[in-house]
């Protein structure tokens, strides 16, 4: 018996020893590394994550006192800092001439890129690359300048040294409390800034608090931005390319009330020499977008308190069809007598808001802010000045207390919907190829030339199945609170009593929130007396096809006068109505735009044979080749001007 316990016991221990050899590899083997932050990016030289305490990680190369030696063999060297801590990255002075740098997972408070340290420094021009993918910051800043630099640094825009040469941020992801490149005056040759989904920005200073850029790019695709405005910089040629993503409150410009304007060290008084591209793609969210200071409502005086005495001119494009841009300088409420700051905002949040500054002291006098001797005109006006070009392809508002002024020898191309509320001055040349609403109040001095019109506004607050109006000019765009169901639109226009009435029989309704219609003279082609154009916007044009559009024209009573229309399947006009002696003729338009007129007393003429008709040419032909002129006249002008700084 004690024999077979013997066995079993042994039996049971050969078991165990089995499985101790079959285990012991497994639990004897080490667990997987994370790789390095220098295998995971090599090129850089500095690397800044997370380590597993959330403390802030920095790689980095040899440099300096850092050197390979027998007791540290590699290149790479760290250091540790709490999360949460300011970190200045590299004196200027021991950086290289191009320095890559990457930002993954850590946690920084205030994050600047380099320290000016030295007199010599100043003059650096290095060049960095900066991309972060994830992580946070509080503050990111480009360049700052030690105490004892600080007293190298002047006071003149004109002499700012190329502190930095190329800077770069490839912003892929994370969040930043707080960009804000540069607060003294230092310079940035080429400024380029990519902002790319899955980035957070609370507030955007483009081109920093203060300093000198040549040149900025600012390429969005798909970041969300709570607030961007320039403050006080001196910048050369400017460009926006936002294709996608979101910014509650942009500022073209600067934002004259980016601070309460207590001394003349708080204005924001950036100014653009060179050009200004901006392009809002169809695929960004801009909540509320104004052109700012500094690009055509200019300071009379800069920060540093210089004045500026010269003209600035340039050219302007603003490519943004789905976005409303605004006349103003300044972020201003409701009733326009106070104006937000951003100074706390985050993104999604409500800024707060105070009076619009009035004066500060400066030299022991008082100087208004804005006045016509103050730093600015206005804070809702722009004047283009001689020379100037602006090209607008997105809907531009004047408010009631602004003015857009186009001065001699200089031009406007409009190609979308402008609203004045204010006054616009046309000395020198406005190309008008869409819509220029004039609301209640507004006034237009001057004419403007192109295929587009100059249109009353109509609104209407209430619900009703009949919108009849009555306009001064040529055209009138016609407004509904709701898009509400309309079974006919009626307008009387222009002081000839031009008629048009649109409707719709059976169950069929007119649906739109804007409605513009046109009946212009134009000039006829040889042989015929008269020529008016018909335009009609907001209905779809499927509907438009089976709506009744009547029209009435002024005629001469003391003749008779017929009324062709081209028709495009025979090539030929045909006789569509006729007035004799009478003061107006009635026309059923159908799916006709264009009404020649043709005079007589006793016999009716034979229409003249038409010479030259491109059958394919629209009305929105007429604007492409308008546009393409504009276009090409900019081009030229940007061409010439492309190394002006």
């Amino acid at each position: 018996m004690s024999s077979k316990w013997g066995l079993l016991a042994l039996f049971t221990l050969v078991l165990v020893s089995a499985s101790a050899i079959v285990i012991d590899p497994i639990d004897a083997a080490d667990p997987p590394k994370d790789p390095l932050p220098q295998d995971l990016y090599p090129y850089a030289d500095i690397i800044l994550t997370a380590d597993a305490k959330g403390n802030t990680l920095m790689t980095f190369k040899a440099y300096g006192d850092y050197v390979v030696t027998k007791d540290h063999p590699s290149e790479w060297f760290t250091h540790t800092y709490s999360q949460n801590t300011d970190i200045i990255l590299r004196n200027l002075s021991q950086a290289g001439d191009y320095m890559e740098i990457v930002y993954d997972g850590a946690n920084v408070r205030k994050l600047t890129i380099f320290s000016v340290d030295t007199k010599e420094s100043l003059n650096s021009a290095n060049s960095v690359h900066f991309t972060m993918y994830s992580g946070s910051i509080q503050t990111l800043a480009m360049l700052t300048a030690s105490n004892q630099v600080k007293q190298y640094i002047g006071n003149s825009y004109d002499s700012i040294p190329t502190t930095l040469r190329n800077v770069t941020l490839d912003m892929k992801g994370g969040s930043v409390n707080l960009l804000n490149p540069t607060t003294e005056m230092l310079g940035i040759t080429n400024y380029t800034v990519h902002l790319d989904y899955g980035l957070s920005v609370n507030r955007m200073y483009t081109t920093g608090e203060n300093g000198k850029y040549s040149s900025v790019h600012i390429d969005m695709n798909g970041a969300a931005v709570g607030y961007m405005s320039n403050i006080a910089s001196r910048i050369g040629h400017l460009i926006y390319d936002i294709n996608s993503g979101s910014i509650d409150y942009f500022c073209i410009g600067a934002n004259t009330e980016h601070s309460y304007n207590r001394n003349i060290g708080d204005l924001a008084t950036s100014c653009v020499t060179g050009d200004v591209k901006v392009h809002i793609g169809s695929s960004a969210t801009i909540g509320k977008c104004i052109m700012g200071g500094g690009i055509l409502n200019m300071p009379r005086i800069l920060r540093n308190g210089a004045l500026v005495s010269e003209e600035i001119v340039h050219m302007v494009v603003i490519d943004a069809q789905n976005t409303t841009v605004s006349n103003d300088s300044a972020f201003l409420a409701e009733r326009r007598t106070s104006a937000y700051h951003f100074g706390n905002y985050k993104i999604g949040g409500n800024p707060s808001a105070s009076s619009i500054s009035d004066s500060f002291s400066y030299l022991k006098t008082t100087m208004k802010v804005y006045a016509e001797d103050g730093v600015w005109t206005s804070f809702s006006s722009c004047t283009i000045p001689v020379g100037g070009i602006v090209s607008l392809n997105t809907e531009y508002i004047v408010q009631t207390d602004g003015y857009l002024n186009i001065s001699k020898g200089a031009t406007l191309y409009n190609s979308d919907n402008m609203v004045i509320s204010g006054s616009l001055y046309i000395g020198g040349t406005l190309i008008n190829n869409s819509v220029i609403q004039c609301r209640s109040g507004s006034e237009i001095g001057g004419t403007p030339e192109g295929i587009g019109y100059l249109a009353d506004y109509v609104h209407y607050s209430s619900p009703t199945s009949s919108l009849n109006v009555m306009s001064q000019r040529n055209a009138v765009v016609i407004d509904q609170e709701t898009q509400y169901p309309v079974e006919s639109i009626s307008t009387i226009l222009a002081e000839d009593n031009l008629t048009v009435t649109i409707t719709i029989e059976g169950s069929q309704r007119i649906y739109g929130d804007e409605f513009m219609i046109a009946l212009n003279p134009v000039d006829p082609p040889e042989n015929f007396d008269g020529m008016y154009r018909l335009d009609i916007k907001g209905i779809d044009r499927d509907l438009l096809a089976i709506c009744t559009v009547e029209v009435t024209l002024p005629t001469d009573h003391n003749q008779c006068t017929a009324v062709y229309v081209f028709d495009e399947a025979e090539g030929q006009y045909k006789m569509i109505s006729a007035a004799e002696y009478e003061s107006q003729v009635f026309i059923t338009a159908g799916t006709y735009n264009d009404f020649y007129l043709l005079n007589y007393t006793s016999e009716r003429p034979i229409p003249p044979q038409p010479i030259v008709i491109n059958t394919d040419m629209t009305w929105f032909d007429y604007v492409l080749i308008a546009a393409i002129i504009g276009v090409l006249a900019v081009t030229v002008y940007s061409l010439v001007t492309m190394k002006r700084d």
